[in-house]
């Protein structure tokens, strides 16, 4: 013992007695303020902090009921005498003392407990679901008595757990009675406003009238309990219908005078419970879910007196909502009469737990014709009511019951429910005449008065919607399609204009092409048809005035002008074979290679400094290959080099063309624009205005000359 104490004074996590006890004074002090009360939760409280500072085994019920859950899981020794007062099986009861009531929990099974035994309880605390426990190791039954004492309870006491797991003292009215299992029945008691389920441990068969009698019930006070230890409805629990006490009789049925519905829930005796009410009229609506709507047959009373100057007040509605306590077969236009109970249904009152008691056929009813307006003010309430404006469809959705249909009419927002599996044939924007249950949704105070603010329609088939004028064939939801779709063929359209660009481009490109090489097949002709033959000609004549004898003066001249023209005649043939060789159009390399292979006997030696470049259209090749031949010439013609170098190459964006020789140079800026008799620089500049390109001389007296040119590759692209 003593070293439990010692363990119970070290743990940190435990809270101090003077806390436990100021906790226990603050719940005593809220849950009663009267000094008897508070003078003996002090002393509880007393007791309580000696047995901590003492280290004994809690000996009483509050002592393990206050325990806080942390400390409760410690497993706290406890030596308890109570009296049982509930036994649930034979794991577990619960007990009393003269302090509170706490619950046990055994194992192995005990079946041998009945209610009202005496026990000395030996064991350790258990945390429970809702407040601290105690696991049994040891249980003595001293002897058998009358059971723990029951005190008087309300709802709300319930509702707090004030008295949970003691037994209490119930009154209400009893409202229904159903098997809960095979042996077990559920009684449903009214205890003012409220009500509370009862669950006695005894079958269906062997219970008392208790429908709509006065009861007072001796139970053990419990409820469901959530996974944060918090209570979430109470109940009570009874062993069996000995302590259900029927304190005054229901009144037999034939005795219920027959009631006008404008009466239910009038003023009255306030400390009376509302017994049932009988009441008759034509059925309206009746839904699967128990739900009766009827119009009474039985004429309300005569309004009272209003003065003269006042405006007629709408007459109230004469139907009411009923729900069943279990469905019955009705249909609309049946005369019935119905039993239940009166309840505040929204804004009107209706009936609760009812019953059919009988049902005559009837003409089917006829439903009221009101306005917006009217059918908003409340008047209509659980009435069958059709609407003069028609209403628009706006939108319907399925929901838990089955559809709900959004509408507008007279401008005004209006919602209507459908319970009906399949979904209604309407189509959005659809005109439709309504007529169904007026149901009404909230209200709003002035004053003392309580007016309606906002209803909605049940409606009890598709029947009840009839169709004014179809929707116009251009809703939103078309629009948006046809809008797609012209969206979709005017892109198709602009695709289709691209690729005939491109095949227009591609055909145009071919064209000049063809066009291109047609000319100059053309000019070749002309060439060989024309200058070479007269070359020939003359380079025959020339030969032939050789043979004769001449001054050696005229004979160089002769041999000179020869040899001038068999080098023009040379050249004239490399051009119409250029211009022949079309092959070399689409070829670049292949063309700078050519005119390394054809440099003069001669002359020096052209170095080929090529690096890879992405492909060249063939008129880019041909301008650049001739451009390469004029920069090449004019080096050997008049820079009088050594050396000539030739560098092409392509980056990310730009090919360069480069031509380096070592001869003498020139000024550029005067040579390249231009001179009586010389036009290869201006042609070079030509060519490259027609490829968009930029060329550049680079040159400084006897220091050589650099031809640059630059051309974009993205303009490469045909």
């Amino acid at each position: 013992m003593i070293k439990n104490d010692e363990t119970r004074m070290t743990k940190g996590r435990r809270l101090s007695p003077a806390l436990v006890v100021w906790r226990f004074v603050i719940v005593s002090s809220l849950l009663c303020s009267s000094k008897c009360f508070v003078v003996l939760a002090v002393s509880l409280c007393s007791a309580l902090v000696s047995s901590f500072a003492a280290g004994a085994p809690l000996s009483r019920a509050i002592d393990i009921r206050m325990l806080p859950y942390e400390n409760s899981l410690e497993k706290l020794p406890v030596d308890l005498t109570a009296t049982i007062g509930f036994v649930e099986s034979g794991g577990t009861a619960f007990v009393q003392d003269e302090t509170a009531g706490t619950h046990l929990h055994f194992k192995p099974l005990r079946n041998d407990l009945r209610v009202g035994d005496q026990v000395r309880i030996q064991g350790t605390t258990t945390a429970g679901l809702y407040f601290p426990g105690v696991d049994v190791s040891q249980l003595q039954i001293l002897g058998h008595a009358a059971p723990p004492s029951a005190v008087p309870a309300s709802y709300d006491d319930l509702a707090t757990g004030r008295f949970h797991y003691q037994r209490v003292i119930v009154e209400g009215l009893g409202r229904t009675l159903t098997p809960l299992d095979e042996n077990r029945s559920l009684l449903r008691l009214a205890i003012g406003s409220r009500v509370l389920e009862v669950r006695i441990d005894a079958p269906l068969e062997t219970a008392p009238a208790l429908i709509d009698a006065r009861l007072r019930i001796t139970a053990l006070a419990a409820g469901g309990i959530n996974d944060r230890r918090q209570l979430v409805f109470p109940y009570i629990r009874v062993t069996d219908w000995n302590d259900v006490e029927i304190t005054k009789s229901a009144p037999p049925l034939e005795a219920l005078p027959i009631t006008s519905v404008v009466t239910l829930l009038q003023f009255g005796a306030a400390n009376e419970p509302h017994h049932r009410s009988r009441i008759r009229g034509t059925v309206l609506a009746a839904f699967p879910d128990g739900r009766v709507f009827l119009r009474d047959a039985t004429p309300p009373p005569p309004p009272r007196e209003t003065p003269k100057e006042d405006q007629p007040k709408p007459l109230q509605s004469p139907s009411i909502a009923i729900r069943l306590a279990a469905p019955v077969n009705l249909t609309p236009g049946q005369r019935a009469e119905i039993i239940g109970f009166p309840i505040m249904a929204g804004f009107s009152a209706s009936l609760a737990d009812a019953l059919v008691l009988a049902t005559e056929p009837e003409a089917p009813p006829s439903a009221s014709a009101v306005s917006f307006k009217e059918f908003q003010n409340g008047s209509h309430d659980a009435d069958l009511v059709r609407l003069i404006a028609p209403a628009v469809l706006n939108d319907f959705f399925r929901n838990a019951d089955g559809f709900e249909l959004r509408l507008t009419s007279e401008g005004t927002p209006l919602r209507a429910f459908l319970l009906q599996a399949n979904a209604p044939t309407l189509e959005i924007g659809t005109a439709v005449e309504l007529t169904g249950i007026c149901l009404v949704e909230s209200s709003k105070d002035q004053g003392f008065r309580s007016q309606a603010e906002r209803a909605s329609l049940l409606l009890r088939s598709t029947d009840d919607i009839r169709v004014v004028h179809s929707a116009p064939f251009w809703t939103a939801g078309r629009l948006v399609i046809a809008s797609s779709i012209l969206a979709g063929l005017v892109l198709l359209a602009f695709i289709w204009i691209a690729a005939q660009r491109r095949q227009i481009g591609v055909l145009s490109s071919r064209i000049v092409q063809q066009a291109t090489l047609d000319e100059r097949q053309r000019i070749a002709r002309e060439f060989h048809d024309t200058l070479e033959q007269e070359l020939t000609g003359l380079s025959l004549r020339l030969d032939a005035a050789t043979t004769r004898p001449l001054e050696d003066k005229a004979r160089t001249l002769i041999e000179t002008s020869r040899s001038l023209v068999s080098r023009i005649q040379s050249e004239a043939r490399n051009l119409v074979a250029d211009l022949r060789d079309t092959a070399q159009l689409h070829d670049l390399l292949s063309a700078l290679r050519e005119i390394q292979a054809h440099m003069p006997p001669n002359a020096p030696a052209l170095k080929l400094d090529i690096h890879p470049i992405p492909p060249v259209p063939g008129p880019v090749s041909h301008h650049l290959r001739m451009i390469a031949q004029e920069a090449i010439t004019n080096a050997l013609k008049h820079a009088q080099a050594t050396e000539i170098t030739l560098h092409l190459s392509a980056t990310a964006d730009m090919l360069t063309l480069r031509i380096t020789d070592n001869g003498r140079g020139f000024a550029p800026t005067a040579a390249t624009t231009g001179q009586p008799g010389h036009f290869g620089c201006m042609g070079i500049r030509e060519r490259c205005r027609k490829i968009n390109a930029s060329v550049d001389w680079q040159s400084r007296p006897e220091q050589g000359t650099s031809v640059t040119v630059l051309l974009r590759v993205e303009s490469l692209t045909p």
